[in-house]
């Protein structure tokens, strides 16, 4: 099987500070790396949760997601993510040790238990030699051995494995590690083999075999806790290290333009891709019988018309469309518009937004949509490569998924708003997009409109199909 190019340029970071006070500090800092794919993002934050469960709470744990990375062969892998296990060492610098996990799998003990352990010696500790979905490994030992470049390039995993086996550096990990026959005593079990990958409503889906009843009741009872706590990976508190950097970027953008391609700062980001969006947002305004909205990532909101009563150029804003109701503009890109908002609105919108954030971001970013809304939330998410590139050389829409990806994200937010309807229109381009392309709004663009709550969704054909009991 072949996989498409990858657009991380490295692995995402999560780092678990050690807490004030607690012992433990003067300990290494654990460090794992993890393979995953963007569709499992049910299954990494199933795995960072059961890890804050066990953990030392004096140590610090490093979790790196290694996932869409650049510059990889991908082609005969049997996952998306099965060669980059052999760059670990390589991700290192050859220093220290890591621990490496696929993603469906969850802690019930301290991993750094086992990052501790005595090797005897041994490059790389395993159920087998043949088994690499679970590793400790000495990356000192490793380095030359399992290189960056070859982890690149080569498309065999089994070439890693005959390198190991040459040199003698296979070591056996204790068998409560990684021994499925222990389910019938659980207070053995250190690390739980699910095999699952995601989650549908109350189901859990698995590629090979069905899941354990014991393990479906601990990851039940994980996310249950996990829901409880308004757990995501990332926070606006603590956003990702990539999402500041393209904060950075938007705002120089906003203040000078893209001088390179011609726009200044006042065609930059403008605010005019709303258009196309007037007419489904002024049908859900009514269906919700709103009085306010909120435009959270508004640009500069080129289209909107002042409020009458507020000052002239502030952030109040109205549109005749929508029955000129009160708009709040807020762009945290924007100078003018960046101060953060308060309450609740009736409809918050999010338009040519959400693309634009790093994956890892985006469970913070709808909770908090979800969080200012008191009726309805609609959202747009461009599901193709952006003309435009940052200053970094990056695509503009650094997340870049299918329509049931943001289905899923959208879902999940949702749980946490049971009084809540959603739209989300995806857009979409391609070979059959361009073959349809006369019969759509916007040429090239195919817009498809999800609408949900808390337990369903469903698609419509065109945005007036959506009703709601206002």
């Amino acid at each position: 099987m072949g996989y498409g190019r990858g657009n991380l340029l490295c692995p995402v970071l999560i780092s678990l500070d050690p807490e004030p006070g607690a012992t433990g500090a003067d300990k290494l800092p654990v460090q794992i790396y993890v393979g995953s794919d963007s569709k499992l993002f049910w299954a990494e934050r199933m795995f960072v949760w059961a890890i804050l469960q066990v953990r030392n709470p004096g140590r610090r744990y490093d979790i790196h997601f290694m996932k869409n990375l650049n510059g990889f062969e991908r082609r005969g892998w049997k996952t998306s993510f099965s060669g980059y296990r052999y760059a670990v060492p390589g991700f290192t610098g050859g220093a220290g040790r890591a621990i490496y996990n696929d993603v469906n799998q969850v802690y019930l003990s301290d991993p750094a238990l086992l990052f501790d352990a005595d090797m005897n010696g041994a490059a790389v500790l395993s159920a087998g030699k043949h088994s690499s979905s679970f590793m400790l490994l000495d990356c000192e030992q490793l380095n030359g051995q399992w290189t960056l470049q070859e982890a690149k390039t080569q498309s065999r995993t089994d070439y890693f494995e005959r390198k190991m086996n040459a040199s003698g550096g296979w070591g056996n990990l204790p068998a409560s590690w990684h021994t499925h026959e222990l389910d019938g005593e659980p207070e053995k079990i250190k690390l739980l083999y699910s095999s699952t990958a995601s989650r549908e409503d109350d189901v859990f889906t698995t590629e090979s075999s069905e899941t354990p009843v014991l393990t479906r009741h601990t990851l039940l009872e994980m996310e249950a806790a996990a829901d409880q706590a308004r757990f995501t990976l990332f926070t606006e508190q603590s956003p990702s290290a990539r999402y500041g950097e393209l904060l950075g970027f938007y705002e120089a953008m906003h203040e000078v333009g893209r001088p390179e391609t011609g726009r200044d700062a006042k065609q930059t980001f403008s605010g005019v891709s709303l258009t196309e969006h007037i007419d489904p947002i002024a049908h859900l305004i009514k269906l919700s019988n709103a009085r306010s909205v909120l435009d959270y990532g508004s640009g500069k909101g080129g289209l909107y018309e002042d409020a009458p009563g507020y000052p002239p150029n502030s952030r109040f804003k109205t549109i005749p469309a929508w029955g000129n109701v009160v708009v709040t503009c807020y762009d945290p890109g924007y100078k003018l518009y960046s101060e953060p908002v308060d309450g609740q609105y009736d409809v918050v919108i999010s338009t040519d937004v959400v693309e634009h954030i790093p994956e890892q971001d985006i469970d913070w970013v709808l909770d908090k949509i979800f969080a200012y809304a008191r009726h309805s939330v609609y959202i747009v998410a461009a599901c193709y490569p952006a003309r435009k590139h940052l200053p970094d050389g990056t695509n503009a829409h650094c997340t870049q998924q299918p329509p049931d990806w943001w289905i899923g994200k959208m879902q999940q937010s949702a749980r946490h708003y049971p009084d809540l309807n959603w739209v989300l229109c995806t857009q979409e381009k391609g070979w059959l997009i361009f073959q349809e392309r006369k019969k759509l709004r916007k040429k090239g663009i195919r817009s498809r409109f999800f609408s949900g709550n808390q337990s369903h969704s469903q698609e419509h054909r065109t945005f007036d199909q959506i009703l709601f009991q206002a």
